[in-house]
Order: C-alpha cells, then sequence, then structure tokens
C-alpha cells in the first residue's frame, strides 16, 4: 500500500500529500485514518501540535464516525507529550494547541465520547486550572448527558462520573473560569440556558406590553368614537 511504502521510506516530502489526504472528509475513514497515522509518525511534534486541531475538525457527524481517529489522537498527543518533557516545543505552540484543545471540548458540535477522555488527561497536565475548571464540568456533564444504556455505555458512566461528582462537589468560587485567559472560549451552557430563558421571558414582556398597549389604544378609540356619535346625535 502506499501509505505503508510512505512511512517505511520516512520521507518528509510526503506530509502536504498526507495532510490532505488525513483532512478529507470524502475519502473511506479507514484510508484518511492511516494516512493521518502515516503523518504524525513522520511530523516533529510542533508539527503535530498544528495537525491535531485539524482532525478534530474531521468527521464528527456522531461517536462512530469520529472513531476514525482513535488511534492516531493517542500517537500524536504521546509525540506532543514527549517533546513537552524533553522541553521540544515552544510556550506559544503549546498554549495555542491548549487553546484549541478547550475549544473542542466546549463544542455542541462535536461527540465528547470519541476524544473527551484523552483530552481531557492532556489537558490536567498541560493547561493550569483546568482539572477544577467551569469548563471541565460543562465537558464532562454533556459527555455522561451523551451516554445511553448499552452495557459499554453503562461502564463509561460508571468510570467517569466520579470526574462529574468531584467537580460538583467544589464550592463555585473554586470552579476557575478559564475564559479569565481564554477569552475566545464560547459560553457556558448554563450561561446559555440562563440567557434563553431571560430572552423568552423578554419577549414575552414585550408581547404583553404590546397587546396592552393596543387594548389601551382601542379603548381610547372607543370612547372617542362615542362621544363622537353622542355629538352627532
Amino acid at each position: 500500500m502506499l501509505l505503508n511504502k510512505m512511512e517505511k521510506l520516512g520521507d518528509r516530502a510526503a506530509l502536504p500529500f498526507l495532510e490532505k489526504k488525513s483532512l478529507m472528509a470524502n475519502i473511506p475513514s479507514t484510508v484518511r485514518s492511516r494516512a493521518a497515522e502515516v503523518y504524525v509518525s513522520l511530523a516533529t511534534a510542533e508539527e503535530c501540535a498544528a495537525f491535531l486541531p485539524e482532525i478534530l475538525k474531521v468527521g464528527n457527524q456522531t461517536v462512530w464516525t469520529a472513531g476514525w481517529r482513535s488511534g492516531v489522537l493517542p500517537a500524536c498527543l504521546r509525540k506532543i507529550d514527549d517533546a513537552i518533557a524533553q522541553g521540544e516545543i515552544s510556550d506559544k505552540t503549546l498554549n495555542l494547541l491548549v487553546e484549541k484543545l478547550l475549544a473542542h471540548t466546549q463544542s455542541l458540535s462535536v461527540p465528547r465520547l470519541a476524544d473527551g477522555d484523552m483530552i481531557d488527561r492532556f489537558l490536567i497536565r498541560h493547561c493550569a486550572g483546568y482539572a477544577t475548571s467551569r469548563q471541565r464540568l460543562a465537558m464532562w456533564t454533556e459527555y455522561l448527558d451523551e451516554l445511553g444504556n448499552e452495557a459499554w455505555e453503562n461502564d463509561l458512566r460508571k468510570k467517569f462520573t466520579p470526574n462529574k461528582e468531584f467537580l460538583e462537589a467544589l464550592p463555585p468560587k473554586q470552579r476557575i473560569d478559564l475564559r479569565k485567559r481564554f477569552p475566545d472560549l464560547p459560553p457556558l451552557p448554563d450561561e446559555v440556558s440562563a440567557w434563553d430563558g431571560g430572552r423568552m421571558k423578554a419577549m414575552i414582556a414585550s408581547v404583553v406590553g404590546f397587546a396592552a398597549l393596543a387594548a389601551c389604544a382601542a379603548a381610547v378609540w372607543l370612547v372617542f368614537r362615542r362621544r363622537r356619535s353622542h355629538g352627532a346625535g
């Protein structure tokens, strides 16, 4: 197979081709996954740090379609972890990667079951404050909400519910809001719900106010009409 030959040759000139194949949504997931694996094997850790957020954008329709990167993601994170330990990744690169991984965990358009645990562990190691953050609580809340009642899902629920319970047990003031460091992170789910509720109340109040105004105007018009009729009589 061409991809296996590329990996065996170790020719970095193949990286652009491999990257393109890795990000193509319209090819078989097995081919995409293998291309990404070969890319990671040939790329530097800095290149993997830029590559990783891109592969997280592909195949997110369901947990099953996102499963194409189940072998790629841990390999990529291991290479990055090793480079961090050796001081071979710049702070700028690491901070950018952390921000993008945080954004991924907060996006409602991706299945948490596909990558949540691996990314969670990476962020605990490399993002100060993440372990007790509001963003982490939001991620695990959504993760557990995605689970159904299959045996494997019940196993995941038993394994990861303690993460959520630990975060819920923290006093609210001890839960760190990482938006102070990463202002581009999206609103938290509870904030969105509160905002939607407030918007609905405002809409209802507007409708009620408009109806009251219309009723008042109708009453004034009726009085005016009666007086006019009385004057004419």
